[in-house]
């Protein structure tokens, strides 16, 4: 499994013909990426090109990009059997009854070009009902919420705003794995959502949501929102420790009408707990947990962090991701989202996080 990581400069480093290329470009500079990738197209004419919009970028050299115009776009070109994976894309409005159950054994890399109310339905299903794990991914990004843009997903020379597109990759040829992380930890009495609809939650244990969370956390703005500091954990399994639930960050909240606006569906009699941050100790520990996926040869990893952890860390995050890398082992490519594909417990399925960092390790399957 030939693999190079290159930006929108270093496009002539290419040195062998790849079968696919992933993608990922800072959202609202699809101009540039439209560019590199028609570059690629007309040099690779049979390889599928996947790509999905950024809030910013992370890879290999350094591997946190900011703000450098020449690495709006970076690819990850990777010579693997064209008969080994499949790629489908769907409308999320339009998600098929009968999506076919797969009879390989897949693993699965999932790009969502933004949220939509069924998307945690559709993680579960592909993994229970379809077959497909390990599932990892993430939704797209953008570098300037401000001005509504929406994410993007492109694929072989198009881009789309209300679909997700699917990587399969057959288990028995290569192998994915990886885990999802966060840098919080759960505090507390458990709370019950009492009150909610969509993504608006509106009452805990009887009282108006705001109300309830800032008699824990203290006063709640939009302001203070602003660096991620407020997460909770939310799970809706009791048999699932909250340690291993998905955490969901706060979009806003309506201190009028005291809700609170989140980046995930809730439903009534959902439990959820506070989250505080870990101490450097223990991220230190998180981060020691990723060696298991160490290889020698033939591995990349793709890295979904969230913008609410980079938020959260500010200047720390590249001191996190060095860290990271060190203890990998590996080349990485990835990018900042709005919401992480994964699972913190391998045994269990992946469901959609916020304010987490999901690594997918892929690797050329070692023949008996």
């Amino acid at each position: 499994m030939r693999q190079s990581i290159v930006t929108s400069e270093t496009l002539s480093e290419i040195n062998f013909i790849p079968t696919i290329i992933f993608g990922f470009y800072v959202g609202g500079k699809e101009s540039a990426f439209t560019d590199a990738a028609f570059v690629l197209m007309q040099r690779f004419p049979q390889a599928d090109i996947i790509g999905c919009s950024s809030e910013s970028n992370i890879y290999n050299q350094m591997p946190h990009v900011l703000d450098n115009e020449e690495e709006l776009c970076v690819f990850l070109c990777l010579d693997v059997d064209k008969n080994a994976y499949s790629i489908d894309l769907y409308r999320m409005d339009r998600v098929p009854k009968d999506l076919k159950r797969y009879t390989r054994k897949f693993g699965g890399l999932m790009f969502v070009s933004r949220y939509f109310d069924n998307l945690e339905r559709v993680i579960f299903d592909l993994q229970s009902q379809k077959g497909i794990k390990p599932l990892f991914g993430a939704i797209s990004g953008v570098s300037d919420r401000s001005e509504k843009r929406e994410g993007t997903i492109f694929w072989n020379g198009s881009y789309y705003k209300d679909h997700f597109l699917l990587w399969l990759v057959d288990q028995d040829k290569y192998l994915l794995e990886g885990k999802s992380s966060h840098h919080f930890q759960p505090v507390g009495f458990d709370m019950e959502v009492s009150g909610a609809e969509g993504t608006v939650l509106y009452e805990i244990e009887g009282k108006p949501a705001l109300d309830a969370l800032e008699e824990v956390v203290g006063n709640i703005t939009n302001e203070t929102i602003r660096s991620y500091d407020h997460p909770f954990f939310l799970k809706e399994d009791v048999d699932v420790p909250f340690n291993s639930s998905p955490l969901c960050s706060i979009r806003e909240v309506d201190e009028r009408n005291r809700t609170i606006h989140l980046y995930r569906s809730v439903q009534e009699r959902y439990k959820l707990k506070v989250g505080v941050s870990l101490s450097r100790d223990d991220q230190e520990n998180q981060l020691n947990g990723f060696k298991i996926f160490r290889k020698k040869r033939n591995v990349v990893a793709f890295l979904f962090n969230c913008v609410g952890i980079k938020a959260n860390l500010g200047l720390m995050e590249f001191v996190y991701l060095m860290d990271l890398k060190k203890k990998l082992h590996m080349p990485i490519i990835g990018f900042h989202s709005f919401g992480e594909i994964g699972t913190t417990d391998p045994k269990r399925l992946s469901v959609l996080h916020n304010q987490t960092i999901s690594i997918a390790v892929l690797s050329e399957k070692e023949m008996k």
